[in-house]
């Protein structure tokens, strides 16, 4: 689907924009992520667990016109069906909301410049009556958001506000060069100019001050870019920690460790081998938040455990007494 060579956008980032550096996580735009990930499941192998989970529930459905827009190249999906969120942590029905209200002018303008005019007979007569399009996709969109992606919500939001804090400690401790530094293989910066790889057409010319980051699942392992206005200049880019998301503590933890603490005490501790908050253990094993807090009160206070405040949330992860007891016990 992106077999041509790539083109490189380059921002020169000047005093104004680096004071309006902000970051946000979105719903919508990890749903139409999703909905591509599922899609094309070749392209994304670290997904294939949830790929696989999710199949009885959205095979069925007839997805058009969503397919024909979704599943552009990268550098074509129209910006209207998953512009940069506004807020930081938007609901997924605000978002569809804003994407039911996009002016005709926009919708008609994106969708020559994604297709660089050369629009299949469908889209020409759904262009026709925008209004009509946009209630149709944002239908289908929170279809496959309550099918697909709803369920995985809480691990998924979990994952993506501590993405968001870790990168806004990079750039409050180091500046850009900390803040791009391994963001991503198609990202760079140099000497105030960010470099992005990318299909993503822009003219050179006009676009916003500052710069909106949006960590996201779905996109791995590619990186989007907006620069159009009305839009604000956004990079959607992988989180870390995608390889482990859907891992099967149950079948990866040792027997002996089983034996000793019990199943459910062992998935929970074999899963707080990197930092993780409550509800990512509860939502990763299939616990209630009750059952995983339980649990991991009882290993904190066994002492195998540290706990660590970052803002509101709160991190579990062994400490040096647990990983020594887990080495131990895999071998």
């Amino acid at each position: 689907m992106d077999a041509a060579p790539l083109r490189k956008v380059t921002l020169r980032l000047d005093p104004a924009d680096r004071a309006y550096v902000r970051f946000a996580f979105s719903p919508l735009w990890e749903c139409v992520a999703a909905f591509r990930a599922w899609t094309d499941p070749g392209r994304h192998a670290l997904l294939l667990p949830w790929i696989t989970r999710i199949k009885p529930a959205v095979s069925r459905m007839d997805w058009e016109p969503l397919t024909m827009l979704a599943m552009a190249p990268r550098g074509a999906i129209p910006d209207f069906l998953a512009p940069p969120p506004t807020t930081p942590l938007p609901e997924i029905n605000d978002e569809l909301a804003c994407l039911r209200n996009v002016s005709a002018d926009v919708v008609r303008a994106e969708m020559e410049i994604a297709r660089r005019g050369d629009l299949p007979r469908d889209l020409q007569t759904a262009l026709k009556q925008p209004a009509s399009l946009l209630k149709r996709l944002a239908s289908l969109l929170e279809e496959f958001w309550e099918r697909a992606v709803a369920p995985e919500w809480g691990l998924l939001r979990a994952r993506l506000e501590g993405e968001v804090l870790f990168r806004a400690r990079a750039l409050a401790m180091g500046g850009l060069d900390e803040l791009f530094n391994g963001m991503h293989s198609d990202i760079s910066y140099h000497g105030g100019l960010l470099t992005i790889r990318t299909d993503s057409y822009w003219d050179g010319k006009r676009r916003r001050r500052g710069l909106l980051l949006v960590p996201s699942i779905f996109s791995s392992p590619d990186v989007f870019l907006t620069v159009r206005p009305p839009w604000q200049p956004c990079i959607v880019f992988t989180s870390r920690g995608i390889a482990d998301l859907w891992s099967d503590s149950a079948q990866t933890s040792p027997d002996s460790l089983r034996m000793l603490l019990g199943a459910s005490r062992a998935k929970v501790m074999f899963r707080l081998s990197k930092p993780q908050t409550t509800i990512e253990v509860a939502t990763a094993l299939r616990l209630s938040p009750a059952a995983a807090s339980e649990q991991m009160t009882k290993l904190w206070r066994a002492g195998v455990l540290e706990r660590t405040r970052i803002g509101q949330r709160v991190f579990y992860s062994l400490n040096d007494k647990g990983k020594l007891v887990l080495s131990a016990l895999r071998h």
